[in-house]
């Protein structure tokens, strides 16, 4: 219990602190005038125009929710070793998991009050603009969230060992591989299939894509945009599936990055 009463204490401070930072409140206006001005794409469009303002706006979403983790998260931990915080509060009586992990839910909980306002924004303009608002617009939203509950993680190992643009660096590039690797091995298995390159170049690209796709955590999976504006039904169990995907990966990530951060000498 004394160890969960740590994490909510970190975890509020850390709210508390990002929701101060200037770059965060940068982000969520570049979101809100995106969205908006998704309005305006609908009209110019070809397309119809709801479809146009609810993929746009879903997408708005997804890279403002991944730029809060990443310029938000990677510095949670780094700020505190470069103020030489963090000598004061693992002085006291609080281990360092728990301070990641603190850490961790902190910066959860402004990428969930984040994803609640561009809700009610979204849904706002969904109605302003008669675009068929629909409850089941939510199933991406949510994971959107489980994306980013995954991301974030990724930010808090690379920020446990690395300095803040390496950290940056590499949470993106995972974000991108994430996103890319399952796309790779199709290419790859098609390419094989059309006999377009030799069988030894096609064997080593096709392991590459295997060890890629198998190690990344699959992103794509969480991007279900194009089901849910075409009001496309979802497999079976699909949102508790990558909800429990999700969650393992989250624990296997903060599990490193406690254990890597446990190693580190601050003095």
């Amino acid at each position: 219990m004394q160890t969960l009463k740590h994490i909510g204490i970190i975890a509020l401070n850390t709210f508390r602190e990002s929701i101060r930072d200037k770059i965060l409140y940068n982000i969520i206006l570049l979101a809100i005038g995106l969205a908006l001005f998704s309005i305006v794409l609908g009209e110019w469009s070809v397309f119809d125009r709801a479809y146009v303002i609810k993929s746009t706006t879903l997408t708005v979403m997804n890279l403002s929710c991944l730029l809060i983790s990443i310029f938000v998260g990677i510095s949670l931990v780094q700020k505190e070793i470069q103020r030489r915080t963090v000598l004061t509060l693992l002085s006291k009586p609080i281990s360092r998991a728990s301070f990641v992990i603190g850490k961790y839910f902190g910066l959860l909980a402004v990428v969930a009050v984040h994803l609640v306002l561009l809700t009610g924004v979204y849904y706002a303009i969904l109605f302003l603009t008669s675009a068929e608002p629909t409850l089941y617009l939510l199933v991406a939203i949510y994971l959107i969230f489980c994306e980013m509950a995954v991301v974030i993680a990724v930010a808090l190992l690379f920020s446990s060992f690395s300095s803040t643009v390496l950290s940056a660096l590499f949470t993106l590039g995972v974000y991108l591989a994430g996103h890319l690797s399952d796309e790779l091995l199709e290419q790859v298995r098609f390419a094989s299939r059309m006999g377009e390159m030799g069988d030894a170049s096609t064997a080593v690209l096709e392991k590459v894509a295997v060890v890629l796709h198998a190690v990344f955590p699959g992103l794509y999976r969480f991007n279900v945009s194009t089901y849910v504006v075409h009001g496309l039904a979802l497999p079976d169990l699909y949102l508790l599936w990558n909800s429990l995907y999700a969650l393992g990966y989250v624990c296997v990530f903060l599990g490193v990055a406690s254990w890597w951060f446990s190693r580190r000498d601050f003095l």
